[in-house]
């Protein structure tokens, strides 16, 4: 599909400003796009963006940067969670994350279900996942109660066990989650926009080990995240292995180097 000439400038000063983080003018821009558009004639298109609501000048001096309304419909039409991206080098990501001011967790993507439920004696109850076993003290009670949850999923089982006070079993699933992560990385960053936005009661929300799983693949906005932020949920494959990666940041921040890049 044929592009017009103000989404090519709209997404062209986007992407400048994701580089640079500062704002650009007609002539900067006409110097960087290597296209036949006069620098007088990108003023007349950022003047029409601008009454649009995508570009703002912040000052009369200065050049134009994108607004958040702007910067949200170019990651909706940019960033695809639902096609994976493969990580060939985790070490390689770990590294780089610093360089897009992100804060990213990827994870394992567990959640086998309750398969047997084996009394031993009147001591213990072994629950038999399908590739974990959980050992619980005995009671009567509870071992009729957890029978009528075979098959239930490890993350259904937890929220049922925290909902009736088995706290035992609610533990050593979330043990269980909580070793899933592979790497946990921009921590600082996370309390910088906590620190920014003054809104640090979503910080307990995103480190908590069941946010990552009650969370679907998609991109998140406000509501969600703090006002100017954006938040991402994607599936991801490390040597064929299906894996889940959560990344959080400003919205200037450079989701898709980190996120399209990494796709085969």
């Amino acid at each position: 599909m044929k592009i017009s000439k103000s989404d090519l400038i709209l997404e062209s000063i986007i992407k400048e400003y994701l580089k640079s983080k500062s704002p650009i003018g007609s002539s900067d821009l006409q110097e960087k796009m290597m296209l036949d558009i006069s620098p007088s004639t990108i003023r007349i298109y950022f003047k029409r963006l601008s009454e649009e609501g995508s570009l703002v000048q912040l000052h009369v001096s200065s050049g134009r940067i994108p607004t958040e309304m702007a910067l949200r419909n170019y990651w909706i039409k940019k960033i695809e969670p639902h096609k994976p991206i493969v990580i060939n080098d985790i070490d390689k990501i770990q590294n780089s994350i610093r360089n897009y001011g992100l804060y990213c967790v990827l994870k394992k993507n567990k959640n086998s279900s309750l398969s047997e439920i084996m009394r031993v004696g009147e001591r213990f109850l072994i629950l038999v996942f399908d590739d974990e076993e959980f050992v619980i003290k005995y009671h009567a009670k509870v071992e009729i109660f957890l029978n009528n949850f075979i098959g239930c999923s490890m993350i259904e089982l937890r929220k049922i066990a925290s909902s009736v006070g088995l706290y035992e079993l609610y533990s050593k699933i979330n043990k269980v989650l909580l070793q899933n992560a592979l790497f946990k990385e921009g921590i600082n960053e996370l309390y910088d926009i906590a620190q920014e936005y003054d809104d640090e009661d979503f910080i307990n929300k995103v480190v908590e080990p069941s946010f990552l799983d009650s969370l679907n693949v998609g991109i998140y906005f406000d509501d969600f995240v703090p006002k100017g932020c954006m938040a991402v949920k994607q599936n991801a494959l490390v040597d064929e292995e299906a894996l889940q990666i959560f990344c959080l940041g400003r919205l200037d921040s450079d989701f898709e180097s980190l996120l399209n890049n990494r796709r085969e």
